[in-house]
């Protein structure tokens, strides 16, 4: 598939957000209500402890699907999003953002994505805002080097993954199987 950039799609934001500093470190909002209007039922965290680990690319099936509002903590990745939804022009397609901790920036990620990053830093901490309470039997993972999807991930000397993540399905054994996507 192709990729684009990300404001090629439909519904996919990017937001500055603001650090406010001073002598003793600094203050910055992850989240405020003017940004999206969903409702938010869940925050998560994710440590990374090496550089070159990999999660993803995750999706939860309708109606558990999740719209996320992603921010870097600490440290550096590079942000993967796949437009899982059928109707859309850029079905099938991805796109990537790198989020990182000095130049901070707010994704949002409407529902119908499948999602993953890598980290470019160790010790790298990303929050989640998700508008779906996570469910683990309507979770599904596509393997991060699917052919058909076809990402240029960032080459690293080594790559990290979850078992889980490792045992992600391929796009086309997912559709075969007829997981809703």
């Amino acid at each position: 598939m192709s990729r684009l950039n990300a404001s090629e799609f439909l519904g996919i934001e990017i937001f500055d957000r603001e650090i406010f500093k001073s002598d003793i470190g600094f203050f910055s909002n992850l989240y405020t209500s003017t940004l999206v209007n969903d409702l938010f039922t869940q925050d998560s965290i994710s440590f990374s402890v090496e550089k070159g680990t990999v999660r993803g690319l995750h999706f939860q099936s309708p109606p558990y699907s999740q719209s996320k509002l992603i921010n870097v903590i600490q440290g550096a990745i590079v942000d993967f999003f796949v437009d899982l939804r059928p109707d859309s022009s850029s079905f099938l397609s991805y796109g990537s953002v790198i989020l990182n901790q000095s130049e901070p920036k707010i994704l949002y990620i409407p529902r119908g994505f499948a999602h993953g990053f890598i980290t470019l830093h160790s010790n790298t901490i990303v929050s989640y805002k998700l508008d779906n309470e996570y469910n683990p039997l309507e979770e599904n993972t596509i393997i991060w080097n699917d052919p058909v999807i076809g990402i240029k991930w960032p080459i690293m000397n080594q790559y990290f993954h979850s078992p889980k993540d490792l045992s992600g399905k391929s796009l086309s054994e997912i559709i075969e199987n007829n997981l809703h996507i």
